[in-house]
């Protein structure tokens, strides 16, 4: 007896179950401390071109985005809630890092940095990094081709991860864990 199987079937349940899982990738990692690394040379590191070592983490809470510049407009809508952090919160206790994969984008990188130079200006209380070759998404399991948002308390470790679009309840949740953070002594 011959079985028929449909390949049409069998791959939309594999695209299905992938699409499922990728957010739940980042998750692995909630809770847990990050692998330390660093970002240099033909990596990329800071806008200026200096290194960047994921150590510089430690001691402060700190909001990290990971974000694939073709994906950046799903930041938009959460964009409030990060203006009122830079003007309500402490940086002395406090950070945000803004790593931009430029390995995820078809846009040239030598434009993407010079629309930064505004952003630079225009948000100077952020951290700008580069990432040409996706060290984070290679050493940290983040999704590539996405907008990751992590929340690292003062020890390093990974308190909170979203991947993809925001929805309100995701922004209160992330809004009310970095500022208990923020208050802890």
């Amino acid at each position: 007896m011959k079985s028929f199987i449909n390949r049409n079937s069998v791959k939309k349940s594999i695209i299905t179950c992938c699409l499922l899982m990728s957010p739940l990738m980042i998750q692995a990692y909630t809770n847990s401390s990050l692998q330390e690394i660093s970002i240099e040379g033909n990596d990329g590191g800071y806008y200026n071109g200096d290194s960047w070592n994921s150590s510089m983490l430690k001691g402060k809470t700190t909001m990290l985005m990971y974000v694939d510049p073709d994906e950046k407009n799903k930041g938009e809508v959460f964009k409030p809630i990060i203006e009122k952090f830079e003007k309500d919160l402490d940086f002395n206790k406090f950070q945000i890092v803004v790593v931009l994969n430029l390995n995820a984008t078809w846009k040239p990188n030598a434009l993407i940095k010079s629309l930064m130079k505004s952003k630079l200006t225009d948000y100077p209380k952020r951290i700008y990094i580069l990432d040409n070759n996706s060290v984070l998404v290679k050493k940290w399991g983040l999704n590539d081709n996405e907008y990751n948002t992590l929340v690292i308390n003062k020890d390093a470790e990974v308190i909170y991860s979203h991947s993809g679009n925001w929805d309100k309840e995701a922004m209160r949740k992330i809004d009310s864990i970095i500022r208990q953070e923020v208050t802890k002594k």
